[in-house]
């Protein structure tokens, strides 16, 4: 009844007639109404498959080293010094994981001074001791500090310890020692795979300490 009141004066033809149907969108407002309703999800979409994209790039750029050497020292040791250390190392090095290529990383664990933030130095405190654990690292430059920090813990191969800096890594107001990490033959369910991985690291240390050249890097 009430449609028939609101028509009450139109004819049949006129309560039929298709002016009464809603007009069709143009399809500029079908786009507008699409994202009236949609434009989180869009937006949303776009922003997971840019971090999927990061992600996935990180994951085919990452390079594996082949060698991973820890310098422990009091202080954070300058990023040209560091990159020095990488690059005469491995100047000896073999591809050892296959990649086609020759990476040595040398990872700066600084204990810090005593105005130096705690929280800095419980942070690499915790990442050397994890990747200590790990077997990352077999091969130690390190300055006194470093060098009785592992000492305190008898982690050091007795047989390998204080060993001089090659001449060809020569860094002024810097006084370092070359240390191997000692393994457990009894304990290390994996001795035999980290018994080869520190035999090659002391190799690359015995070919810097051949190197004829000197470049000093201050």
């Amino acid at each position: 009844m009430a449609r028939e009141g609101y028509l009450v004066h139109e004819g049949e033809e006129t309560i039929h007639s298709d002016k009464l149907k809603r007009t069709p969108l143009t399809p500029k407002e079908k786009r507008q109404n699409f994202w009236y309703y949609h434009k989180w999800h869009v937006l949303i979409g776009i922003v997971a498959a840019i971090l999927l994209g990061f992600i996935i790039y990180d994951a085919m750029s990452k390079v594996e080293p082949d060698y991973e050497i820890g310098l422990i020292t009091e202080y954070d040791v300058p990023d040209n010094v560091v990159q020095d250390m990488e690059s005469k190392l491995a100047l000896g090095a073999k591809d050892r994981n296959g990649d086609g290529k020759v990476v040595v990383q040398v990872s700066n664990y600084a204990l810090g001074g005593d105005t130096t933030n705690a929280q800095v130095t419980a942070a690499n405190v915790t990442r050397l001791m994890g990747d200590f654990t790990t077997y990352s690292d077999m091969l130690f430059i390190c300055d006194s500090k470093g060098y009785a920090y592992i000492q305190k813990q008898d982690g050091w191969d007795t047989s390998n310890v204080k060993l001089p800096m090659p001449k060809v890594m020569t860094y002024d107001g810097y006084s370092f020692t070359v240390n191997l990490r000692a393994l457990d033959k009894d304990s290390d369910k994996k001795y035999t795979q980290h018994k080869e991985y520190w035999d090659a690291s002391k190799e690359i240390y015995e070919n810097a300490m051949s190197a004829k050249s000197s470049t000093k890097t201050s």
